[in-house]
């Protein structure tokens, strides 16, 4: 098998490869042996029929046809392998020439991973944060927590301050109502100012079947396109008022939560908690430090489009299910962001490239270091993942892939680089 390498801009290669009949003839007898079970051939048992009577019956070029995703499949990951070149995704293939008996020439052009090298990390220091819980946010939850416990008691007087009010509205702007502008029994707790600017205060007053109009503006950073920095007429039904009976956070609060003595029994459980979860965003904000520092000193070549486009395809997937999380869609979160799915994309594009730059980076640092993890890791987290998905069957056998084990490698291996890269420059 002759080979020739041509590398190309963004991160391409263009392989030629030319496979002599000796070489695919085996590839050929096996597609004869295939396609021989799908012909009835007179005289011979399905699969069983030899390669001469097989090629008198459908012809060489056909057996040869049959043959050859098997034949680029083979030769191809030969070739990458022999030539270490760093592939990324399928190669998209071209036929050159292909006639029986003759040498077969076809090209593959792929996407190849960059080799970088990372820089020296001996002069890095990064200073671990420390994490401080005061007991101000520790009241602020057990504010909450009792207030999510409190008693509604219905109300005939006018909405004040810290009641429940529940609503109906709709926005318009010039006169149009708004298509996503409008809820049924919506609930309003006055005072915890959810809403946007100014909208509480004129609630404030009303009564239990007053119906309202008022003007107010959306903020210019709002989250739906079509209402930001507008100013905009809000139709509200008041439906019903209800004071709050909120329970005193005591010992017999506590008791009423959880198996919990008294209520700093309960406060000790809600600063663990608290300091979990900072200790969480902390380390995320630490890693994503360490790597944009260590990424802004590497000279990175021009970035694959197939490696960019992939990363962006991964972070839409990880929007829809977080979006699924919360009972949304894709379509109708971008319809509320007046947004198109190219837009989205076009935005998501910085990040990704970060994020790509990253994979680049570890996989670099992984290789210099001899970083790795064992099929016994691998296994582990099989064992992890399955416990947790029990009842997801579809999840469970995407799990048992190979792929997906492949997947598993790259992201236990990563792991293991920041770990280490922590380990070097991160100080106390």
């Amino acid at each position: 098998m002759q080979i020739k390498v041509q590398m190309l801009p963004r991160a391409e290669a263009l392989l030629t490869l030319e496979i002599q009949p000796d070489e695919y003839q085996k590839f050929m007898l096996a597609a004869t042996q295939k396609m021989s079970t799908k012909t009835k051939i007179d005289g011979f048992r399905p699969g069983y029929a030899p390669y001469n009577i097989v090629k008198q019956r459908v012809g060489e070029g056909e057996i040869l046809n049959e043959a050859l995703s098997e034949i680029i499949s083979r030769t191809f990951a030969e070739a990458i392998l022999k030539e270490k070149i760093n592939t990324l995704g399928s190669p998209e293939i071209t036929i050159k020439k292909m006639t029986p008996g003759d040498n077969l020439i076809y090209e593959a052009r792929v996407s190849v991973l960059p080799e970088i090298t990372p820089p020296n990390l001996v002069s890095l220091s990064l200073k671990k944060p420390t994490i401080n819980i005061e007991e101000k946010e520790v009241d602020k939850i057990l504010e909450r927590l009792a207030k999510s416990r409190a008693t509604e008691i219905l109300e005939t007087r006018p909405a004040e301050n810290n009641d429940l009010v529940k609503l109906d509205y709709q926005i318009s702007i010039a006169g149009v109502p708004q298509e996503n502008g409008s809820q049924k029994n919506f609930p309003v707790f006055l005072g915890e100012e959810h809403m946007i600017p100014g909208f509480e205060k004129q609630i404030i007053g009303m009564v239990a079947g007053e119906t309202k109009k008022f003007d107010t503006a959306f903020p210019k950073e709002y989250f739906q396109n079509n209402f930001a920095n507008k100013n905009c007429e809000f139709t509200v039904t008041v439906n019903a008022v209800y004071r709050l009976e909120i329970p005193k956070p005591n010992d017999d609060f506590a008791k009423t939560i959880g198996d919990f003595q008294n209520i700093e029994d309960l406060r000790k459980h809600l600063k663990e908690n608290l300091t979990a979860e900072k200790q969480i965003e902390s380390n995320r904000q630490l890693e994503n430090e360490l790597l944009k520092t260590i990424i802004d000193k590497t000279g990175f070549p021009e970035l694959p489009e197939k490696l960019m486009a992939n990363e962006v395809h991964l972070m839409i997937h990880e929007l829809e299910r977080d979006l699924a999380n919360r009972g949304l869609d894709l379509a109708t979160w971008l319809t509320n962001l007046n947004k198109t799915e190219a837009g989205l994309k076009k935005d998501l594009r910085p990040q990704a490239e970060v994020r790509a730059k990253s994979i680049l980076l570890l996989r670099a640092l992984a290789k210099k270091e001899n970083i790795s993890v064992s099929e016994n890791e691998i296994d582990d987290e099989v064992k992890n993942i399955t416990n947790l998905y029990q009842d997801n069957k579809k999840f469970l056998a995407q799990v048992k892939s190979s792929d997906y084990r492949y997947y598993l490698a790259q992201t236990l291996t990563n792991k293991k680089v920041i770990d280490w890269l922590k380990e070097k420059i991160v100080k106390e």
